[in-house]
């Protein structure tokens, strides 16, 4: 019985012997050459990334190198003869991998979590953030293994080459707070510690975390006083521009493709009470929402009505959802019952 037991042992160690490398191929050339450098920072606690079966057969999922911090300079360095004087920083946070057993089958599952940052002066300034959370069927992909890896090269390939172009949020962290970054920053911003909102039109999240309004824009309104969109302080309208919010009265409210929805804020940070035709209307199967986003636009923001008479409807039509925002992104937090599409 034993040296049946310590064979099975041997044999299970022998399998998971097998390695499914993550190659890091994909392109991070830095077009504009802003890039001095790109320098690792592992912050995960477990630095192995786990094992995921392929056809009942483990696989420990694994970089090429053991020595990251040179690996994904090295990478950099490839892709980017000409330097900037940016150092960029590229913050792993999470990245595991598991088999999920299932009646007849078993699906692998990929749970990642990374950040960029900027360094000036001696400070961090946040620049990205990506949360990936995805399943593998096996009856989707014919090598499970190596979807997965494709996935992290592309994910680690794609936030970095996004970061190149991303100013990011003006609030410097030292390294010793980095493992807290997220607390620290939001925490400084001022849609979140202030008590009010500041009246006007933000083209992006960052403007409208840090309550810095675009001054060549302002709110439009109908003779009613009705929200009507955006329109240029010079008096021209006939722009294609699209805006993160708007902030009228001190009330704020957030663009969707069909409406702008008063932005809620409570303990937990901002949202929006949403429906899923508002936040993808491709999918939407009531007139009525169709409707109004069939008004018209002007500055990129659809014609929405926020009249009593309208949000009546609205709700009559729809069912809601609570839609946080990321306090960093400004990216929608949708809640595990919502209907997004795939």
């Amino acid at each position: 019985m034993k040296k049946k037991l310590l064979f099975l042992l041997l044999s299970s160690f022998v399998f998971a012997q097998k390695s499914q490398f993550i190659e890091l191929r994909n392109s991070i050339k830095d077009k504009n050459h802003f890039a001095k450098s790109l320098t690792l920072l592992d912050r995960r606690e477990d630095k192995n990334i786990g094992i995921v079966s392929h056809r009942k057969d483990p696989f420990e999922v694994k970089f090429e190198k053991d020595d990251l911090e040179k690996l994904f300079s090295d990478w950099f360095l490839e892709d980017n003869k000409e330097h900037g004087n940016i150092q960029y920083f590229l913050v792993l946070e999470n990245l595991k991998v598991n088999d999920i057993p299932a009646e007849k089958s078993v699906s692998g599952h990929l749970e990642m979590k990374m950040s960029t940052f900027l360094k000036k002066n001696d400070q961090y300034y946040f620049l990205k953030k990506r949360t990936i959370s995805k399943d593998y069927p096996q009856r989707d992909h014919a090598y499970i293994t190596r979807a997965i890896a494709a996935k992290i090269s592309s994910e680690l390939a794609n936030i970095i080459k996004d970061s190149y172009t991303e100013t990011g949020l003006s609030i410097p962290i030292s390294e010793t707070d980095l493992a807290n970054y997220e607390k620290i920053i939001s925490e400084k911003l001022s849609v979140y510690n202030s008590e009010t909102f500041t009246d006007g039109v933000y083209k992006d999240y960052k403007s409208f975390a840090e309550q810095k309004p675009d001054k060549e824009f302002a709110v439009k309104k109908n003779k009613e006083g009705v929200i009507k969109g955006v329109k240029r302080v010079d008096g021209y309208d006939n722009l294609g521009k699209d805006v993160f919010a708007i902030i009228d009265n001190g009330i704020a409210y957030k663009k969707t493709p069909v409406s702008i929805i008063e932005i809620e804020k409570d303990n937990d940070g901002i949202f929006i009470m949403a429906s899923q035709e508002e936040i993808f209307p491709q999918y939407n199967s009531t007139s009525i929402i169709v409707g109004a986003g069939a008004a018209g636009a002007i500055g990129g923001l659809i014609a929405a009505v926020i009249d009593v008479a309208a949000t009546k409807i609205r709700r009559q039509n729809a069912s809601y959802y609570r839609i946080g925002i990321d306090k960093l992104t400004g990216e929608y937090i949708l809640p595990e019952n919502f209907g997004k599409p795939k």
